[in-house]
């Protein structure tokens, strides 16, 4: 990855957790199983993996990036803030309404009935959408597949060589990780990474995308510039697009295909990656603190 040249501006990095900071796909199948069993709709079982699957792959016409119509139980496709057509879980394209083309679909004010969804975790949530199942039930499956996830034998690889580099960036102002999971097992997966203690902030429920462009905002009031503030996350809707609406950098990781068409300043796909990330910023944020220095030092010889 070719070095940004806006990287020595940087001052804060709101980095997303889950399918950031560590990236694992195994637990969807498990997810989308435990919504399912003991419902009327525990026969659809295989068929709902199976579609999971499929668009995580890129393999089916539902792709990431799209947003679940729940009321209509189609899949609506975004253009350039617009929705511009629907598609039924066959893949079969079929027109929208006026009223659902004329809304801006950039706002993260969404109507309730439409779902984002960008990621492992998102494509499971629809299925309990889909299949009408309770709110308590789909709870109960995302607590329970979480807490297996730091037991054996579910535990999720991480990368100890990324969380060095996160270690080793210091030259930054403040390094924030935020996540819409709630704090229990936020603070598990954290402490279970050995990565809390690493960020300057820690915020768990943060409900983004909302709670995110509130972050921003109160950044830019304590005098932030929009350039130096850099999120990174898998899932854009939630973890970047309120960020880039207010100016700010945005990274894409995800090792998975994504119907985004708007662009980010950075796409990544591994941890790799985002280690190299860091460690340049590191670097390109040391270089110009130095030659800040060196100035400040220049222009006083220069005065006396």
């Amino acid at each position: 990855m070719e070095p940004e040249r806006w990287l020595s501006d940087l001052k804060v990095i709101i980095f997303d957790m889950d399918g950031t900071l560590y990236q694992d796909h195994t637990f969807m199948e498990r997810y989308i199983r435990y919504l399912l069993e003991d419902t009327e709709a525990d026969a659809h079982t295989e068929a709902a993996v199976s579609l999971g699957m499929a668009i995580l792959a890129g393999e089916h016409p539902v792709q990431c990036g799209y947003f679940y119509d729940e009321a209509r139980d189609l899949v609506l496709v975004r253009e350039a803030d617009r929705f511009v057509h629907a598609l039924n879980w066959d893949g079969a394209a079929l027109p929208i309404d006026a009223a659902m083309a004329a809304m801006p679909a950039g706002d993260t004010a969404l109507p309730e009935q439409l779902i984002p969804f960008g990621d492992p975790w998102g494509i499971a949530a629809i299925m309990g959408r889909r299949y009408k199942l309770p709110e308590q039930k789909r709870l109960e499956a995302f607590r329970r597949v979480r807490e297996e996830m730091v037991r054996e034998p579910y535990i999720f690889p991480t990368s100890r060589s990324l969380f060095d580099a996160l270690a080793s960036l210091t030259a930054i102002e403040k390094k924030v990780v935020m996540t819409n999971t709630y704090l229990e097992s936020g603070l598990a997966f954290l402490h279970f990474m050995d990565i809390h203690h690493l960020f300057d902030e820690v915020y768990c429920g943060a409900e983004k995308p909302e709670g995110i462009a509130r972050y921003m905002k109160e950044l830019l009031a304590q005098g932030y510039k929009p350039e130096e503030i850099l999120s990174v996350g898998d899932n854009a809707w939630n973890d970047l697009e309120p960020v880039h609406r207010l100016g700010g950098r945005t990274c894409l990781i995800s090792p998975y295909a994504s119907a985004e068409s708007m662009r980010w300043d950075l796409r990544l796909t591994e941890l790799e990656e985002l280690e190299q990330l860091l460690r340049q910023v590191q670097q390109a944020t040391t270089r110009r603190m130095a030659d800040h220095g060196q100035n400040r030092a220049d222009q006083h010889l220069q005065e006396i």
